[in-house]
Parts: structure tokens; sequence; C-alpha cells
């Protein structure tokens, strides 16, 4: 039976509340995400409180580098110090390798003499004496010489070119260090006693310091006016210290090393000097046996192009002194009057 004036109620429809559930757990994820990723910019300081570090502004650029090394990741690979230091080469480098010289001296005066004839009196080659030990210049120079020094002006300088274009194997010898028109006329460049006075060897000759600097000058600048004049080879006579007379009364300190002084100055030579030109010196008799009081020790004469040894000097005891590297067959050169059987040689006059 109806109840008067009453309809069944049925309630509101559900759809409405479906999507509400639906919105709020889609929040939820996303509040789950966004928790997620935040955590990845979450920093704490020192104090333990938390901040927000966002990768808004930062680049990893080639000025800031992404992943930066730490001193402790770099690797330094140094080289072993075990390995051997390499030798060091001669003070004074050979420059070619050269062949058996048989030479001859022409005879004191001889660039006065037309060069057919002093051609004509040998067919050997020829070793031409352009500084004296006295310090006279044999044909006429244009480098600058000290007041009193002798220069053989006239033909001299073109009879010698005449003998340089010849053909023939040419050496310039130069007594270097026996040069008493130089000292008289600069004694500050000379050696000298402790009274100032200017010292004589045993056989009353003087020296010039090989460590002076306007000696090292004068003696660059003739030797490279020889090899511009066209000579083969320029050889140093008398490049050393004296090895006679008192040699306590000359005044360079006890502690100087001659070697050194002579090896500077032979580099110097060598450096203004054209590659082709060979560089040479002479050991003799009053220098002493290598190794004494000229500073002419075998390694340092080992570093020229050829030694010249006089014949009063033991050459057995500078052959067994000398580095096996050295060419004895073409750079060791017996000076002698007669012609030996073998090996290089001058014949001097």
């Amino acid at each position: 039976m109806g109840t008067k004036g009453y309809n069944s109620y049925r309630g509101r429809s559900g759809g409405g509340g479906r999507i509400a559930w639906i919105i709020a757990l889609v929040l939820v994820l996303l509040a789950a995400v966004a928790f997620l990723v935040a955590q990845r910019y979450l920093v704490y300081d020192e104090d333990g409180h938390a901040h927000w570090e966002l990768p808004i502004g930062k680049t990893t650029g080639e000025d800031t580098p992404a992943n930066p090394i730490s001193p402790e990741d770099v690797v330094i690979d140094r080289e072993d110090p075990s390995e051997p230091e390499p030798e060091p080469e001669p003070a004074v480098k050979p420059v070619q390798k050269l062949e058996e010289l048989h030479a001859r001296e022409i005879e004191y005066g001889s660039l006065w003499w037309t060069p057919e004839y002093v051609l004509s009196r040998s067919e050997e080659d020829l070793v031409i004496e352009v500084k004296r030990p006295g310090g006279g210049i044999t044909y006429g120079t244009t480098v600058e010489v000290a007041p009193g020094t002798t220069v053989e002006e006239g033909v001299t300088r073109d009879n010698l070119i005449a003998l340089l274009e010849s053909g023939r194997y040419t050496v310039a010898r130069i007594s270097c260090f026996t040069d008493p028109s130089f000292a008289r006329a600069h004694p500050e460049d000379a050696l000298t006693t402790a009274a100032g006075q200017l010292w004589y060897d045993g056989s009353g000759r003087v020296w010039l310091d090989p460590g002076s600097e306007a000696v090292r000058s004068y003696l660059i600048a003739l030797c490279r006016e020889c090899a511009d004049l066209g000579f083969n080879e320029i050889l140093l006579d008398e490049f050393c210290y004296p090895a006679t007379g008192d040699l306590t009364a000359i005044t360079p300190p006890a502690e100087l090393d001659k070697t050194a002084v002579l090896a500077d100055f032979a580099a110097a030579l060598r450096q203004a000097l054209p590659e082709d030109v060979a560089l040479s010196i002479t050991l003799r008799g009053d220098m002493g046996e290598p190794g004494g009081d000229s500073g002419q020790t075998a390694e340092f004469l080992a570093g020229f192009d050829r030694i010249y040894v006089a014949g009063e000097v033991n050459d057995t005891i500078l052959r067994d002194q000398l580095p096996a590297s050295f060419d004895t067959v073409g750079g060791l050169v017996l000076m002698t009057q007669q012609k030996p059987q073998e090996g290089s040689y001058v014949i001097v006059p």
C-alpha cells in the first residue's frame, strides 16, 4: 500500500565521487615523482642544513669540466734516474775525417819568390808559416796588428793567393802565444810576474795570456782571414801555456784550469771558421808531455782534426794516451826533416 505523498529516495548519482578519487591519485603520484627527482638537488651543508642547488645556470663547458680531475688522480711519468747520461763530446769536436797528409813546409821568406818556383821545388802539399814565433806576419794582412809587429808587405799577399789557388792542399801555421811584439805593446794581455813585469820562459820568450779577450780576438781574426783566403787547414802552433822556465813566477792563480781556457778558446775559433776548414794543433817538446803544465791533455788534443808532433816528442806516449776513436792514420802528423816510410808527415826546413 503506497503512502500518500511519499516517493522512494534513490540518493545522488556516484559518478562525481569516482572522478575526485582519480584526481587525488594522480596528484599523489606526481608528488611522489617530484620528491624522487628533488632528491638529486637536495644538498646538506657542513651544519647539516638542507638547501636546494638546482641545475639552472650551470654548464659543463670546456672552462668548467663536468668531471674535474683531482690532484690525486694525476700521474706524472718521470724519467728513470738510473739511465746513464750521454758521454760528453770533446771540447773541440773534429769536423771531418782527413786522409794522410804528405806535405812540406815552404822555406823562410818563400812568399817573396814566384809561386811557380815554390811549386816546382816539391810536388807535396804545402805548409805555409803565416805568423812567426816572434809575432811577425809573412804576408800583407788586413787584420789590425799590435804596434811594432813586422808585416811583410809587397808581393807576398798576391804570391800567397796564387799558391792557395794552385790545387795543392794548404796548411796555415800560426804561432799563437809567443808574440813579443804584442806582449810589449799590451803587457796587460801577457803573462807577467807578481811585480807586473813580462815573464820569460826557459828559452827567453815572452808569452801572451791565452785567457785574454784581446789575444783571442786578434788570433781569431787572423785565422778567419787565412780561411777566407783559401787555406784548407789552420795549424795552431804553440797553442798552450808555457811548460819551461820558472812557472811559479807567473801571476795566474794556481787553481786556473788551463785546459778549460784553451778548450774555450778553441771552441770559439772553430765556430768562427767555415765548416770545411780543418783545425789542427801542434805538440812540441817544449810544451811538455800531454797532461802537464801546458794544459794540453790527450783528450783535449784528440778534439782537433790533426795533431802535429815534433820530432823530439815521443809519439808512443801520445798514442797510448789518445782515445781509441782518434784516427792516428790521417790525424797524427810527424814533423820531421826526413820523409818517413809511412803515415802522415810534414817535412820542415
